[in-house]
């Protein structure tokens, strides 16, 4: 029986995402303390499953939102859940259950959802709908949860702020710990210690067209669309034309998950490539999805990490898990400025930091990257020491003690409002309307007594 129900929003397997591999290896750290199950969509296994989960230490179970019986069943007979995403929405017997269940918000959807459906949603009142059901899945997180784990001090300030909006801080949360240490740790992704086979043939043969004296710039995971391929892809031109040793590989236009749609901005990103004349001799994509144990084939071929964006409000709060893989195979990063990644590589020298749309900027870091080989040697070593700080070991810490006290009873979950502390809380005003709206409705029939009644009235209504 388990002790520790991992619940994975997103697909587990070869080939996954960042959901799929947070999932992954938080469960594997779990499960050297503790009898975990990992469950995972049913559409995660592929071809090499079986190859890939054939040494987990721990137990797989793979679900349908087709079957929430067969859910409910499993986490019953947990003593913990964690949880990621819209499992709760998509599983909501899981609410009632006398469990403690610790909410993974590393990845804040309600944010990068508005961006994907500005994109994706003509009528503003059909993406005013999606988003309030975005929120509810949101506030249903904060309100169910008893531990919530994000990857960084600033996730950490916007969950604070939505905890304390929802009245799940007060009186009784600041009693049991000031540090809120009982219901909030900083758990960023992470690094894994080992790495899968990394042929430098393998490369050669995917992509025969770049030279093992070209320069490469990796970008390493999806497009999605608050990313910034364009501003890239045009101030790589002109890096290009500086430095026709310069290459730029796309590593994936696509997602491993099949219901999750394509990103416009990949479509944009291709289609602008092939207008400036740079698909295909210095600029590729990779369609398709990386296999994460053979990822190593690219990260080690490349001489520079890239990861553009625009900056908006999602970029203060995001976590780019791309950048791990920089950090461990010491790639010096070019990225933009504004999230928590552009603060370490400035702060510690780990690559250059440009400004958001500042395409000029770009060109000239990419010729100044390039030419500096001396430069980039000295910030892989301070790349590789960065490393040993995000290994899943270090960065899970906070989740396996929690962990440990709730199993050992040490721990007793902050009591959540009810619905009616929590309205009361959200209403604002609306008591005031509410007595405005009555004195409108009387006024007429008070204005028909007598002057002394009403006067008497008027006393009364004061006191």
């Amino acid at each position: 029986m388990p002790e520790i129900v991992f619940l994975s929003d997103d697909v587990v397997g070869p080939r996954m995402a960042g959901p799929g591999i947070r999932a992954w290896e938080l469960a594997k750290v779990l499960a050297r303390r503790f009898a975990v199950t990992l469950a995972a969509p049913e559409n995660s296994p592929g071809e090499e499953a079986e190859a890939f989960f054939g040494s987990a230490p721990l137990d797989l179970f793979f679900y349908s939102p087709n079957r929430p019986a067969e859910v409910t069943k499993l986490a019953q007979s947990a003593r913990l859940l964690v949880v990621q995403g819209y499992v709760l929405s998509k599983f909501p017997a899981l609410k009632s259950l006398p469990l403690p269940i610790a909410a993974d918000i590393y990845d804040p959807f309600v944010l990068e959802n508005l961006f994907i459906h500005q994109r994706k949603i003509a009528r503003l009142p059909d993406r005013a709908g999606v988003h309030l059901r975005d929120l509810r899945v949101w506030n249903d997180l904060l309100l169910r949860g008893d531990h919530f784990l994000v990857a960084s001090d600033r996730q950490q300030d916007l969950v604070t702020g939505g905890l304390l909006s929802l009245n799940r801080i007060g009186p009784e949360a600041l009693d049991a710990g000031d540090d809120l240490g009982h219901l909030l740790s900083v758990v960023p992704f992470g690094i894994s210690a080992e790495d899968g086979p990394a042929d430098p043939a393998e490369f050669r043969r995917a992509f025969p067209s770049v030279a093992d004296r070209d320069i490469l710039l990796l970008w390493g995971g999806v497009l999605s669309d608050w990313f910034d391929p364009l501003t890239l892809l045009r101030a790589f031109k002109t890096a290009w034309q500086a430095e026709p040793r310069l290459k730029l590989l796309f590593l994936s236009t696509g997602h491993p998950n099949p219901v999750v749609p394509a990103w416009e901005m990949a479509r944009e990103a291709r289609s602008l490539a092939a207008e400036l004349g740079l698909e295909g001799g210095s600029v590729f994509f990779h369609d398709g999805w990386v296999e994460y144990l053979r990822r190593a084939v690219f990260f080690r071929r490349a001489d520079i990490g890239v990861s553009i964006h625009r900056t908006h409000f999602e970029t203060r709060s995001a976590f780019r898990t791309r950048m791990l893989d920089y950090i461990k195979h010491g790639l010096p990063i070019l990225c933009t400025e504004g999230d928590t990644f552009a603060e370490l590589v400035e702060r510690e020298r780990l690559g250059r930091v440009v400004g958001s749309g500042d395409e000029a900027g770009l060109g000239r870091a990419i010729v100044e990257l390039a030419a500096d080989e001396p430069g980039r040697k000295e910030m892989k070593a301070r790349l590789l020491a960065a490393r040993e700080r995000f290994l899943w070991e270090k960065t899970a810490a906070p989740l396996v003690r929690w962990c440990e006290k709730v199993l050992a009873g040490e721990l007793r979950p902050i009591s959540r409002p009810g619905r009616e502390e929590v309205v009361q809380a959200c209403a604002g005003n609306g008591e005031s309307r509410v007595r405005e709206g009555l004195r409108r409705m009387a006024r007429p029939l008070v204005q028909k007594l007598p002057l002394r009644t009403r006067a008497r009235l008027a006393r009364l209504l004061k006191k």
